[in-house]
């Protein structure tokens, strides 16, 4: 009996001998996994030919197949690969992969031996040509098989608490930290095992060496939960107290209180400049204000930051700028190191992906830790948070915060940059605050008409206030404006397809991304690949969208807005069943989770189930706003009276016409 492993890196092993190296040869121990991936009932000889001969000829296919099948057949002296018709599969008697075993150990709940058979990522480091269906299928499974394993050791890490066995629990979740160091979400939970074990001294020090790590690796605050938990587990027990009430007290010695008008901005850490800036934002304000005023910044500036202020005080949802008549011209030079900074997060976040927005985060930090007065940088950096929270990669009401702040530090240096307009402007909408929101727009494309990130995002809001024609417009010019641009050109294609235009948008989709040299950014890129999905699923063509969405769900397993994406093209495809079972992979804890699980009734006509969902949605966020107006399957919910009560609490205008 053969063992073929597939967990970690890919091997072939007989325990009765050793395997001849002809079998070992690269293409053919490829073929083996392949096939074992296909389970028990395998696959067609059709689809192997086109994973793993993509660039040859069907005839030249079939032939190096056949080759290929009669290789491993000599080499490993048995019938290893049985052929049933178009039909090839692995025979169990004669090899055993792991991937088969641990599915039986999943599909019985023995979570133990799961555990013990995923070693590491499937197929890690192995390569297998230039078949781009290949790649996506694995790393679908990839995703699927490591979702699986974790739930089995969350299920055993479980047990292990419900029967006392406090070191046990915290084996098992040091192992799921160990997968995901930055989720918060395990890393409390190894900290309560911790300090459920008695060992609170190593709860409180894995709570501050996770909140180190993330400093370090994203250059922004841990979550709250984390340090609330580090400090309660940091105050004494009560047998502590009593045991420290018979001893002398020690000194308390109290570090000296700086000044902070002795500190000039240059020399504020980045801690220092997030609690300086932190909500509300008039405080921060003010102190700019002394800032400005010891740095001698011209009165229209010190005016501008007044009256900035005073708008912030009267109302959320008047504008919140000032304009000055400052000419680009006069525009300061930023230091050398800072620009250099700049510049690197400029190129990080236009890789779209949750990696490069991070990085993007921790460049224009830097840019504005070198330079305090950078305008430039404090802008990107607020385009930054802006995107980690509209794609839902680190959570909005985290992310958008520290985007006002940005922006509006960054309008008190310089009032004439669109850029900070535009990402205040778009974290107005977030906050619902859409009349805010559009003059800010507008007067970012004033300043610059060319910018194309400021059209782009006032399509958004357009779309969100159902103004269709007008946000596909702005879309186009934002288009127009960077051709290059694989993101601006996603946006155009998905609003062309909202327009009830679905052959265009298909058009317009295979033109930017179909003959696109990196193919690679749209693979890794999920909301790309989502939005691609369901412009397919539009026209039909539903194999190609549902892959797309497998691949998607595999970079974010879970994800309510991928979901309920796929759970849509299912039931496009009449599949109801499948379109059901979707959201039990949904991740529920996901901030966005009812809006998009009341939009998944509302598709299937479900109403009352639907509005019961919308109503459990605390803070409805930019994405769910759009799909919400402008998808044509909620046309059903928009004409329920229970929606102009949900438009009213939304702060939308009641106006909306169901999309075309």
């Amino acid at each position: 009996m053969f063992a073929l492993e597939l967990f970690g890196t890919l091997s072939l092993r007989d325990d009765a001998g050793v395997v001849p190296p002809a079998a070992r040869q690269k293409r053919r121990v490829g073929l083996l996994a392949i096939l074992a991936l296909g389970g028990t009932r395998g696959l067609s000889r059709h689809r192997v030919e086109a994973y793993l001969w993509s660039e040859s000829t069907a005839a030249r296919a079939r032939h190096a197949l056949d080759q290929t099948v009669y290789a491993i057949r000599r080499a490993l002296d048995g019938d290893v690969i049985l052929s049933t018709g178009q039909e090839l599969r692995l025979n169990p008697e004669s090899i055993l992969p792991d991937v088969w075993e641990f599915g039986k150990a999943i599909r019985a709940n023995q979570w133990r031996a799961a555990a013990r058979i995923h070693r590491g990522p499937l197929l890690d480091g192995f390569q297998f040509g230039e078949s781009h269906e290949l790649e996506l299928w694995i790393d679908s499974e990839r995703g699927r098989l490591l979702h699986e394993c974790q739930t089995a050791i969350e299920r055993l890490a479980e047990r292990a608490a419900e029967a006392g066995d406090h070191l046990q629990d915290v084996t098992w979740r040091r192992r799921l930290v160990s997968a995901n160091p930055l989720s918060a979400g395990t890393t409390r939970k190894l900290i309560k095992a911790l300090a459920a074990s008695g060992d609170r001294a190593s709860a409180v020090r894995q709570a501050r060496e996770y909140q180190e790590f993330v400093r370090q690796e994203l250059a922004m605050e841990p979550d709250l939960a984390i340090e609330r938990l580090a400090t309660s587990l940091s105050r004494p027990s009560m047998g502590e107290i009593a045991s420290a009430a018979v001893a002398p007290a020690p000194a308390i010695v109290r570090a000296p209180v700086d000044d902070a008008r002795t500190h000039p901005l240059p020399d504020l850490s980045v801690e220092d400049w997030e609690r300086e800036n932190a909500a509300p934002h008039v405080p921060s304000l003010a102190r700019g204000a002394r800032t400005a005023t010891s740095r001698s910044l011209s009165v229209a500036g010190a005016l501008m930051i007044t009256a900035l202020a005073a708008m912030l005080i009267r109302g959320r949802d008047r504008p919140v700028h000032v304009v000055t008549a400052a000419p680009h011209a006069l525009r300061r030079i930023p230091r050398p190191e800072a620009r250099q900074a700049y510049l690197g997060g400029i190129g990080a976040w236009e890789d779209r992906t949750k990696e490069g927005l991070d990085r993007a985060v921790v460049l224009f930090r830097r840019a504005t830790v070198l330079d305090p007065e950078y305008a430039d940088g404090y802008a990107g950096l607020g385009e930054a948070y802006v995107r980690l929270g509209y794609f839902g990669f680190r959570p909005a009401d985290a992310m958008f915060p520290k985007a006002k702040d940005a922006a509006l530090r960054s309008i008190q240096l310089d009032s004439t940059l669109a850029s900070a307009h535009t990402a205040l402007a778009t974290e107005l909408v977030w906050e619902h605050s859409y009349a805010a929101a559009e003059a800010e727009y507008r007067i970012a494309i004033s300043l610059e008409p060319s910018n194309a990130l400021s059209h782009q995002w006032y399509g958004v809001l357009l779309m969100i206030l159902g103004r269709v024609p007008e946000a596909v417009a702005q879309e186009k010019s934002a288009a127009e404006l960077e051709p290059l641009s694989l993101q601006i050109q996603n946006n155009y294609a998905t609003f062309v397809n909202v327009s009830g235009d679905h052959i265009g948008a298909l058009r317009l989709f295979r033109k930017s991304m179909g003959e696109e040299p990196d193919s690679a950014w749209v693979r890794r890129n999920p909301w790309v690949l989502a939005n691609m999905a369901r412009v397919y699923a539009d026209n039909g063509e539903f194999v190609t969208a549902t892959a797309m969405m497998t691949r998607a769900l595999a970079i974010l397993p879970g994800n309510p807005r991928a979901v309920h994406t796929m759970a849509v093209i299912y039931d496009e495809m009449g599949r109801r069943d499948l379109a059901r079972q979707a959201f039990a992979h949904a991740d529920s804890s996901n901030e966005q989770y009812a809006a998009y699980r009341g939009m998944a009734y509302a598709s299937e006509g479900s109403l009352d189930s639907a509005f019961l969902w919308f109503d459990r949605e605390a803070k409805w966020g930019i994405q769910p706003m759009i799909s919400l107006q402008s998808d044509w399957r909620m046309d059903g919910a928009r004409r329920d009276r229970r929606y102009s009560a949900l438009l009213t609490r939304l702060g939308l205008p009641q106006s909306r016409a169901a999309a075309p």
